[in-house]
């Protein structure tokens, strides 16, 4: 039986996480920083085990990873957890919940990358799947913090990535799309910006079963050529890998350059 362990599972899209890979046979150990959500996870049979900590601290990071590690050999890893707690114009925040989203949505990411990686590529099998957001690639206003955040994680997909090519084992960035979850009750002071957000995740959001669907299929190993990319719940799998195995840069964060005047 095959083993993941998914942060951020106690509730919205890793707890649905936990639920699908259980149900499709895995064991899934979960992390957060909230216990209570986290033993209902266990207790109603969507994880074997939970372990209480922040994704964004080393040392409860390795405890996670320890304990998954005495349930079964890591195969699938599943960064979830993020935050989204600053909005409005960068210099009418809150210099500390901006810098927050970025520890929480890229350090954590890293920090797990580091827990596990040397096991998996000792092994030469194992997978890691990234949350990102299409607001990683473009501009958006009074977003700054998840933006900046998600965009950085693009790129450490992307460059771990090609760190471990040959080794057998994959990374992937994936994007949800809209789900209605407690990050999607966007700060207010980003809803008096952008009021066409209010709600718009209940009226047009996906469900987050969409977002498992698609850990799962990367988790099958059928997709290992999209190592790096970046992939949203909408897109044809199998068309993106065709591409990227003719070279194609789907996927891939680019910061163009305007062309040198002639």
């Amino acid at each position: 039986m095959k083993t993941a362990l998914v942060t951020g599972g106690g509730r919205g899209i890793g707890r649905t996480l936990a639920r699908e890979l259980t149900r499709a046979g895995w064991q899934v150990v979960v992390t957060g920083r909230t216990p209570g959500p986290l033993d209902d996870a266990v207790a109603l049979g969507d994880a074997v085990l939970a372990v209480p900590g922040d994704a964004a601290d080393p040392a409860d990071v390795r405890r996670a990873v320890a304990a998954t590690r005495a349930v079964g050999e890591l195969d699938l890893v599943v960064a979830n957890a993020g935050t989204f707690g600053s909005g409005g114009p960068i210099w009418l925040g809150d210099p500390d919940t901006w810098w927050q989203d970025v520890t929480v949505n890229l350090r954590g990411p890293a920090l797990l990358m580091h827990a596990v990686l040397g096991e998996m590529v000792a092994r030469g099998t194992g997978r890691v799947v990234v949350l990102g957001s299409g607001i990683g690639l473009d501009p958006s206003p009074w977003a700054s913090s998840y933006g900046s955040s998600k965009a950085a994680v693009l790129r450490l997909v992307d460059s771990v990535a090609a760190e471990l090519a040959g080794t057998g084992v994959s990374v992937f960035a994936v994007s949800p799309g809209l789900v209605a979850t407690d990050m999607t009750e966007f700060p207010e002071a980003y809803l008096e910006r952008q009021p066409q957000m209010r709600g718009l995740a209940l009226v047009e959001g996906r469900p987050p079963q969409d977002c498992a669907a698609l850990v799962l299929a990367l988790a099958s190993g059928r997709y290992d050529a999209l190592s790096g990319r970046f992939v949203h719940v909408r897109d044809d799998l199998d068309a993106a890998e065709a591409a990227a195995r003719a070279g194609e840069r789907v996927g891939t964060l680019r910061l163009v350059q305007p062309e040198a005047p002639a």
